[in-house]
Parts: structure tokens; sequence; C-alpha cells
């Protein structure tokens, strides 16, 4: 145990001394490498250190979180985001109109990213395979009956134009 302590105070004085240090860890007996939080930050994809929203930055963030069929889960952000506009947009990162049945409101997210990742683990999961704006369609993923011929517009109008 005490061993771990020392290790443990070696290790805060590093990282806050601001070194990179290699040592082995007393607990698990394993390598470890301590990094500052500037090597960590440079690890993350581009798009996480940016809170303004390009069709770019959505496009490498789609690819990040493999969001199957980015450009047309692209063309939905377009549109029900309002061209990254919209107030649920701009005040709390929802660029889908993703609703909570359970609390009756939008979900709010810290940052776009999230609700890009959101995307994917509430509504993308469920799709199995198959033509995807059908699929849209049977989910009843939207109110508006022009819906889908809106999105496949936006998809061949700021997209690769791949469905």
């Amino acid at each position: 145990m005490k061993h771990f302590f020392i290790g443990l105070v070696v290790g805060l004085l590093c990282g806050v001394l601001g070194y990179s240090s290699f040592h082995t860890c007393v607990v698990c007996d394993k390598p470890h490498i301590q990094e500052d939080s500037t090597t960590i930050a440079l690890q993350q994809p581009e798009f996480f250190l940016s809170d303004s929203i390009t069709i770019d930055k959505l496009y490498e963030a789609c690819e990040y979180y493999n969001i199957q069929y980015p450009d047309i889960v692209i063309a939905q952000a377009l549109l029900e985001s309002g061209f990254f506009k919209s107030d649920l947009c701009l005040e709390h990162h929802n660029l889908f109109g993703l609703y909570n049945s359970r609390i009756k409101d939008y979900y709010h997210f810290n940052h776009w990213t999230e609700s890009v990742k959101a995307y994917r683990d509430k509504v993308q999961y469920k799709y199995k395979d198959g033509d995807y704006y059908e699929w849209l369609q049977e989910l009843g993923y939207a109110e508006d009956t022009l819906y889908i011929p809106k999105v496949k517009s936006l998809v061949k109008k700021y997209t690769s134009g791949v469905e």
C-alpha cells in the first residue's frame, strides 16, 4: 500500500509539473505513460475542439461515430436545424430535432458532437438493412409528408450525393 501512495504522489507531481513520464504501475505492474492535458487534447479529432459546425465537420463526426449513410444524415441535420441556425441547434446543440418522449422535451446537449452520437444511439441503431429513406419513412422520423423528398434534395445539393 505504501508503494501505491508513493506512485500516486510521484504521478501527481509529474502531472502538476507538466512532465510526461513512463513508469511501471505499482498496482497492476504494467507499463504506464503519464500524459499531460495538451497531449490528450491533441489526440482528439479537430471537430471536437470547435463549437462551430460546418458540413465538413459534421461529416468527420459521422465518420468518427460510424454513422451509416452520412450524406443522408447530414441532409437530415441541415433540414432539422435550419442549416445549423435553429434555436434548438444554437442553444442546445441538437442537430436532428431529437425528442425525449419521457420528459416531453427536446434533448439538450453540451456539444453538437453529442447530438451525432445520440442520433446513432437513439435512432440509427434500429436500422438493420434496406433502403434508408424507406426506413426513415417507416420509422416515422418526421411528421412532414415531404420530409424524404426534401432530404433527397439536400443530399444532391450539399453532399457528395451518395445515397
